[in-house]
């Protein structure tokens, strides 16, 4: 077996056993995610507490408070940015519901999320000397930092969003409008 085929082995096998259900349920999160719906906006208010995920990460480091920095910075940006995001894709809220178009970023966001944790535990396992750089953990902090805080932004925009009915059945009309303006 060459070298290759024995790594991807030993990822497969070596991962945790919970970590692949996990990845299952992201998957069909992110899915759902790209239909348009209508959703409640109290089931959104636990969605960035998946910032919580990177606790462990950011305590293990032995430079936390640069650790704690560039996360939040980053975090911060996230939430501006999930902020402006949300608006392209609410298109109607009636009291606590709110019609949302379908998007893939949320898919994206969560698959980034769950690699960057995965390959974080890869290189710590196998290059402690690149793990341990500065460099290294900057960069894998800022895109926890800028993917989670982009589920608060996004949650935010949503509970500051005018209450409107939808023009049309989920909102089509104003989804092709909103893709037009992009």
């Amino acid at each position: 077996m060459n070298a290759m085929a024995e790594l991807t082995l030993g990822i497969l096998t070596g991962a945790p056993i919970g970590v692949w259900p996990l990845l299952s349920l992201l998957i069909a999160l992110g899915l759902l995610c790209s239909r348009d719906r209508q959703i409640s906006l109290l089931s959104q208010i636990p969605v960035p507490l998946i910032a919580l995920i990177n606790l462990p990460s950011l305590l293990a480091l032995e430079a936390y408070r640069l650790a704690f920095m560039s996360w939040g910075l980053a975090y911060l940006c996230g939430i501006l940015g999930g902020f402006w995001k949300q608006g392209h894709w609410t298109l109607a809220r009636t009291g606590l519901r709110i019609t949302v178009a379908g998007e893939w970023f949320s898919l994206t966001a969560l698959m980034l999320l769950f690699w960057a944790n995965f390959a974080n535990g890869l290189v710590t396992s196998l290059f402690p000397e690149l793990a341990a750089m500065a460099f290294f953990q900057i960069l894998y902090l800022a895109l926890l930092g800028v993917l989670s805080g982009s589920f608060l932004g996004r949650l935010l925009r949503m509970f500051f969003w005018q209450n409107q009915p939808a023009p049309h059945a989920c909102g089509k009309k104003r989804h092709t409008e909103v893709l037009r303006r992009l």
